[in-house]
């Protein structure tokens, strides 16, 4: 079976992730459809319409329903049903249910096809208090067998990368706690679920406690999970953290080690250290040498200023949407683990096509380069870009 998440939202800069979209409108109890979205009640339904393609005879494809209660109130939701033949829906959603807010639940629609040709159907749900019905349409075909797009996993089905691969915390103080920040990024074409993080070993490895699922992760976002370490005795630790999600093998596993130990470390955790080209920790100004021509080359160092390592994760580079002149360009070797001390160089470029003078604009996020890391201090670190090319092509 596949598990298909079709969530179609547009996200505003540094918005997506986290609870899905607002309504665009105040709900008046009936059904509006926006995109892949439902909104009915105070609740998110998603997808609106669930299109299982060409399913071979004797098999079934199974989609994921997920109901988010983005209100401020619980919401029970007091009935589910379906219309249409080959339509089927799981028993993992019992209703009546009260949602509270924030929260989202999830189900299965299955769909499986008793003869040759297509199919139409509905699934209505209900709220207690509203009028009426969220109505989602379901599509599907059946074909002879062999001859379906039924491969076990949805050709829109999300896939998760970490960053890092495994949590290495080397020696840690006894009765201290470290934390390491585990990235999940969705490199799929679809929407991935995340419904559970375990730790095989609770009482050493902890997971953030303001990090809650299920979660939504969309294509190319990244989601950001705190791990900590706290050793009891001076020994070797190893375990892992089990990632359940809506993924065709049912999710990942993350090795995590770590060492007890009478460590004397000062810090007792990794510090981003930066400085650019122009002498700053926060800026970077840039011009073409001896002012003439339209290409200027700046670097910023990233360093390690701590005593555990630092897992550089991730650069964006936001360019403004004012000038039209030059535009700002990144080089770098990709997400990177600093040892204590260790340092590495971003190359940033400036490129212009006429006369120009860049400047950065932090209010809005433009022209702006943020560095991602697991500096537990400052994991995001703003350096605001700005550049000079008035004598270009001059």
């Amino acid at each position: 079976m596949r598990h298909h998440l079709n969530i179609i939202a547009s996200c505003l800069l540094f918005a997506c992730g986290g609870p899905l979209p607002q309504k665009d409108a105040v709900d008046s109890g009936g059904s509006n459809t926006s995109d892949d979205v439902i909104a009915f009640g105070g609740l998110q339904i998603l997808p609106a319409t669930f299109e299982f393609g060409s399913v071979a005879l004797g098999s079934e494809m199974t989609d994921t329903l997920i109901i988010d209660n983005d209100s401020a109130d619980a919401i029970t939701i007091s009935t589910a049903f379906i219309e249409g033949t080959g339509f089927s829906l799981g028993s993992d959603l019992v209703l009546p249910m009260e949602l509270s807010s924030g929260t989202i639940a999830t189900g299965s629609v299955t769909f499986a096809p008793p003869s040759l040709g297509p199919y139409s159907g509905k699934l209505s749900i209900g709220i207690a208090g509203e009028v009426g019905y969220a109505e989602l349409q379901l599509k599907g075909s059946g074909v002879e067998e062999g001859t379906g797009t039924d491969s076990g996993t949805s050709p829109t089905a999300g896939t998760i990368t970490p960053f890092p691969e495994s949590l290495d915390f080397g020696p840690i103080a006894i009765a201290e706690t470290s934390w390491r920040a585990l990235q999940l990024t969705n490199t799929g074409a679809g929407d991935l679920l995340i419904s559970r993080l375990t730790s095989s070993n609770t009482y050493v490895f902890q997971i953030e406690a303001d990090f809650s699922v299920p979660i939504v992760i969309r294509p190319g976002q990244t989601q950001t999970v705190q791990v900590g370490f706290s050793p009891f005795e001076i020994q070797s630790y190893n375990a892992v953290l089990d990632i359940d999600a809506d993924t065709a093998d049912g999710g990942i596993l993350i090795p995590l080690s770590g060492e007890g130990s009478d460590s004397d470390c000062t810090v007792c955790a990794p510090m981003l250290a930066v400085s650019s080209a122009s002498g700053g920790s926060d800026t970077l100004s840039m011009s073409p040498p001896s002012g003439m021509g339209c290409t200027a080359n700046g670097a910023v160092v990233l360093s390690n200023a701590g005593d555990m390592p630092l897992t550089v994760s991730s650069l964006i580079l936001n360019n403004d949407i004012i000038s039209a002149c030059g535009e700002f360009w990144l080089s770098w070797a990709g997400p990177l683990t600093l040892e204590p001390g260790a340092n590495t160089t971003v190359g940033v470029d400036y490129i212009a096509t006429s006369p120009c003078m860049e400047s950065s604009y932090p209010e809005s996020d433009q022209n702006i380069l943020h560095i991602l890391s697991s500096d537990p201090a400052t994991s995001d670190w703003p350096v605001a870009l700005s550049a000079s090319a008035l004598y270009c092509g001059g």
